[in-house]
């Protein structure tokens, strides 16, 4: 099997991550119809985990496509 680049495979984190978001917010939303309490913390606290790995990899992918072009 193929291993991927570094900078390839952090764009694909990033992309999984956006995903992650998207997939979590519908729980949320799925989940408001039953308690609204426990879907707006749920959504607060899976939200800023997402955040905070959306800032680690747009670091990561700017950090490797400097490396990579230089």
């Amino acid at each position: 099997m193929k291993s991927l680049s570094p900078y390839v495979l952090a764009k694909r984190n990033l992309a999984m991550t956006v995903l992650f978001m998207a997939v979590m917010t519908f729980l949320a939303i799925y989940v408001s119809s039953t308690s609204m309490y426990f879907a707006i913390g749920f959504f607060v606290v899976v939200q800023s985990i997402g955040v905070w790995m959306l800032k680690h990899y747009l670091k990561k992918v700017k950090e490797l496509k400097e490396d990579q072009s230089t």
